[in-house]
C-alpha cells in the first residue's frame, strides 16, 4: 500500500478537528465551508510521522505550530525540523511573528516571482527580498533552489506543504523545488484547490500525473463539517 492509499483508507482513523481556518471556500461544491489546514496538517504528520518538514508559505505559522505539535506525540522537544519558508517577514499578512516558535521550527526568507498573485509584493510590504524585480524569473527560480538548498537535509524532506504563489506558474515553479528536496517516500500537500478564487491552484494540481488524492470522498462524507481544501500527492 503506497501512501496515499494509506491516507485516504485511515484519514478518519487519526483525525482531529482543531477548528476551522478563517477561509470560507467559494464556487466550488463545497462552497460555503471552513477550511480545516490546520487540522489536515495536524493530521498527515501524525500519520506519517515525518522527521524533516518542508512548509512553502508560512501565513501566520499556525499550520507550522500544528505540524510542530504533531510531531511532540512521537519525538522530544530536541527532534524533528521544519523549514518554513515565505517572502514577507510576518507571512501572508505581516501579521505572524516569529516570537516563541517551537525550537524545531526555523523561519526563512526566500525570493517572490513575478506574477500575477500577491500584487502588494511589488509596494514596500515586508518583502524581505526587494530587489525580486531586478531578475527574471528564471533567475530568481536558480536564487530560490540556492536558498533552499542550504540547509534541506541531505536524504531530503518526509513532507512537504506547498501553500506559497497561487498563480499557475508559481505552483508549478513551488513544485519544481520541492523535487529537488525530496525522496522516494515524500508526501508533498498542496493546499487550496478547492475553492474558485484559486483555480489557478486547481489547475496545476490536475496536470500533475503523479499519485495523488483531494479528499473528494472525505469531503463528500463531512461536508459541510470538515473540508480538507488540500491534495496530497507522490512523487515517485
Amino acid at each position: 500500500m503506497n501512501k496515499i492509499e494509506f491516507i485516504k483508507q485511515n484519514f478518519s482513523k487519526y483525525y482531529i478537528d482543531r477548528g476551522p481556518e478563517n477561509g470560507i471556500l467559494q464556487g466550488t461544491k463545497y462552497a460555503g465551508a471552513a477550511t480545516h489546514c490546520r487540522a489536515c496538517m495536524n493530521t498527515l504528520t501524525r500519520m506519517l510521522k515525518p522527521k524533516y518538514i518542508l512548509e512553502i508559505g508560512s501565513m501566520h505559522y499556525d499550520s507550522t505550530v500544528a505540524m510542530s505539535k504533531a510531531m511532540d506525540t512521537y519525538l522530544n522537544e530536541t527532534e524533528g525540523e521544519i523549514h518554513s519558508y515565505d517572502i514577507k517577514i510576518g507571512g501572508y499578512t505581516g501579521e505572524g511573528t516569529t516570537d516563541h516558535l517551537p525550537r524545531r521550527i526555523t523561519p526563512r526568507y526566500w525570493y517572490p516571482y513575478n506574477t500575477s498573485y500577491d500584487d502588494w509584493k511589488y509596494a514596500d510590504s515586508g518583502v524581505v527580498y526587494k530587489d525580486f524585480t531586478n531578475y527574471t524569473n528564471d533567475e530568481l527560480h536558480i536564487k530560490n533552489d540556492e536558498i533552499l538548498k542550504e540547509i534541506a537535509p541531505e536524504s531530503g524532506y518526509d513532507l512537504i506543504f506547498i501553500d506559497g504563489d497561487h498563480s499557475y506558474e508559481g505552483a508549478e515553479r513551488d513544485w519544481r523545488h520541492v523535487l529537488e528536496v525530496c525522496h522516494k517516500e515524500t508526501v508533498i500537500v498542496i493546499d487550496n484547490i478547492w475553492d474558485w478564487r484559486l483555480r489557478e491552484v486547481r489547475r496545476f494540481y490536475d496536470s500533475l500525473d503523479v499519485t495523488k488524492w483531494d479528499f473528494e470522498e472525505w469531503n463528500d462524507d463531512n461536508y459541510p463539517y470538515f473540508v480538507q481544501d488540500t491534495g496530497v500527492l507522490l512523487t515517485y
